[in-house]
């Protein structure tokens, strides 16, 4: 074979290796094509996903606490809601479907009236049975063979239904009751889907309250009754000081123009509840000295004068101001507790946590309770007490001026 064959063999299969390589080229880059269009019908796909598995989420979230799902003809949508949620395939149309299914007969129930006899948990707490009236979605109603009538929630999970207990107005249970019989057609309606209910629940005790509130309900009890004790003590005290009436302080003057020094003493001595007059009683202890000297005797005295009258007030204060923070530790220590449980079981059941964070609020409510009379009647005290001080500067104004007058020989 010759050279100038070899080369045109050569230059042939070069020729077809650089079309093979375009080719190559060409299918790389549509591979890059569909590739990248795969992964956007991926992401497509994964959004579908998402957003199937948030509506189904939110159609378990819709059957709980609901007096539809308690229904025999809707008792078993909660379990296939559930079994689709914890499935891992890719929701088809069959989910779809159960979804669709859902809403539709939950806008269809919501319309309607159902009235059957059926099996509910009593106000005695056992299961009975009577007849039950579903009013939509909102409110479910139980007759007992008794006559007893009354209203129905659902429990957390929507598959039974739970007389509620506590009282209400009378004329509900009147117009149940008429409603029931077919002699009426007014009917009271929950527009809140239970919330109404809290305020027919039992009331607790005193100290049912103070228990679930713990060791520290106890302490904020205890600084209420020790401040409203001294409240009652100051109010007293008080109550029997009075500021000096125009009449005293003019006979005062009178005897001090007249340098009746000594019966004026005996006077004001004589006149011991009004804090003024024990001011000036000991002011004219120092008749004859300068004018100095009466002004800082009678500051004296009112310093004197006004830690009597403040006792106890400084610390209604402190009182006021401790309790809503005993409170509010309380209310941290079962937050503490309640998250803790939350760790250990999770947030399964709404209602128990609610619970739980109700109790810690508990001691702050309580703590605020006592700290905001604590802090009112402090006020109160104190106004007395500035009352009282106020009188007693301006009635010693007004004596050391009559002094004066009457030791520089001018008259009135």
């Amino acid at each position: 074979m010759s050279l100038l064959t070899l080369k045109q063999k050569n230059k042939k299969k070069v020729l077809r290796l650089i079309a093979w390589k375009k080719k190559y080229e060409a299918l790389r880059k549509e591979e890059a094509e569909r590739e990248k269009d795969l992964e956007n019908e991926r992401s497509e796909i994964q959004a579908i996903e998402d957003n199937v598995r948030n509506i189904v989420k939110d159609a378990i979230s819709v059957s709980r606490d609901n007096p539809i799902t308690a229904d025999p003809e809707y008792n078993n949508r909660a379990k296939v809601l559930g079994e689709i949620a914890e499935s891992k395939r890719f929701p088809g149309m069959d989910w779809i479907k159960v979804l669709v299914e859902f809403y539709f007969s939950e806008m269809e129930e919501t319309g309607k009236i159902v009235r059957r006899t059926g099996e509910f948990v009593g106000p005695d707490g056992r299961q009975t049975t009577g007849e039950i009236i579903r009013l939509g979605r909102m409110t479910s109603y139980f007759k007992l063979n008794d006559g007893t009538v009354g209203f129905l929630k659902p429990e957390s999970d929507g598959q039974r239904l739970v007389a509620v207990t506590g009282e209400g107005d009378g004329w509900m249970y009147s117009d149940i009751k008429d409603y029931f019989d077919k002699k009426s057609d007014i009917l009271p309606v929950d527009l809140s889907a239970g919330a109404a209910f809290v305020q027919m629940t039992k009331s607790l005790s005193f100290s049912e309250w103070m228990e679930q509130g713990g060791i520290l309900m106890y302490g904020i009890a205890a600084l209420g009754v020790l401040g409203f004790l001294l409240f009652i003590e100051r109010i007293i005290v008080l109550g029997t000081k009075s500021k000096a009436s125009d009449k005293i302080m003019g006979q005062i003057k009178d005897m001090i123009t007249k340098s009746n020094f000594t019966e004026a003493k005996a006077f004001c001595s004589s006149k011991s509840r009004i804090p003024t007059c024990q001011m000036l009683d000991s002011a004219l202890e120092h008749v004859g000295h300068s004018q100095e000297v009466i002004d800082s005797a009678l500051q004296e005295a009112i310093l004197r004068q006004v830690p009597k009258l403040e006792r106890f007030i400084p610390t209604l204060a402190l009182f006021a101001a401790i309790s809503p923070l005993m409170g509010l530790l309380g209310t941290v220590s079962g937050m503490i507790q309640t998250f803790q449980i939350i760790t250990e079981v999770g947030t399964g059941d709404p209602g128990q946590l609610a619970g739980g964070i109700s109790v810690a609020l508990l001691t702050t409510y309580f703590g605020l309770c006592v700290a905001i009379p604590l802090m009112i009647v402090h006020h109160f005290l104190k106004s007395q007490v500035d009352k009282i001080v106020v009188d007693m500067q301006e009635k010693g104004t007004a004596f050391a001026i009559t002094m004066l007058k009457q030791q520089s020989g001018v008259a009135e």
